[in-house]
């Protein structure tokens, strides 16, 4: 559907003023019913028109549609979908100060409610050569448990039910690795215990829920 590409196109755009890749770096997709709209491979993410968006069959891999070859993360999408068919969005990126923080040794870890509220469940995936099967496989098992993944030299994956909630996903966990490297330069960071992110949590379902269920009805332009 043009309006799954626009909204593409338009995040695409964001996640590049956001400085969260580099060059024709990272790559993000869509699901819309049988279909899967992707990254072309060798275009920057603000380069992308709707007209650019490769279109893939998600049961078989095969591209129907689109003037380029896909990303070379095309299994990694595919595989997140087909584990998760509740999402409607896959997001990878290179967040630089993220990607820092989880591929130094330290552990990326809640400060603030938006870590908790905002990126689900999250997980760490060890380093897998890029673009192969094999990451594709991992990745596609730690999603089913997993909203947010961390991938050690590689970057953040981040799940939607909507565009909107997996680009909101990517900001937060690189806002929560500044704020970690400042908390750690400045001092000792002090993250929140497990029962006071049990608490938020709690405090959260209602709303969760709630938006949940509005944001997983179509909207005009998504």
């Amino acid at each position: 559907m043009a309006d799954v590409r626009a909204e593409l196109s338009r995040f695409g755009v964001r996640i590049v003023q956001a400085g969260l890749v580099a060059g024709a770096g990272g790559n993000i997709s869509a699901r819309d019913g049988a279909h899967i709209y992707m990254k072309p491979s060798g275009l920057a993410l603000d380069e992308v028109g709707p007209d650019d968006w490769c279109v893939l069959e998600l049961d078989s891999g095969c591209q129907v549609g689109g003037p380029h070859k896909p990303t070379s993360e095309v299994h990694m999408h595919l595989g997140c979908y087909r584990a998760r068919p509740d999402i409607r969005a896959v997001f990878h990126t290179h967040s630089p100060w993220a990607s820092g923080v989880i591929s130094s040794g330290a552990t990326l870890k809640p400060m603030f409610a938006e870590f908790v509220c905002d990126l689900g469940r999250t997980a760490t995936v060890p380093y897998i050569t890029p673009t192969t099967q094999a990451l594709a496989d991992a990745v596609a098992r730690a999603v089913v448990n997993a909203d947010t993944l961390f991938m050690t030299n590689h970057g953040i994956l981040a799940l939607g039910v909507t565009l909107k909630q997996a680009f909101y996903r990517c900001v937060v966990v690189e806002d929560a690795a500044k704020s970690q490297i400042a908390a750690t330069i400045t001092g000792s960071p002090i993250f929140l215990t497990e029962a006071q992110c049990r608490e938020l949590m709690a405090l959260d379902a209602p709303r969760h829920r709630i938006r949940m269920m509005q944001e997983s009805q179509p909207a005009s332009g998504e």
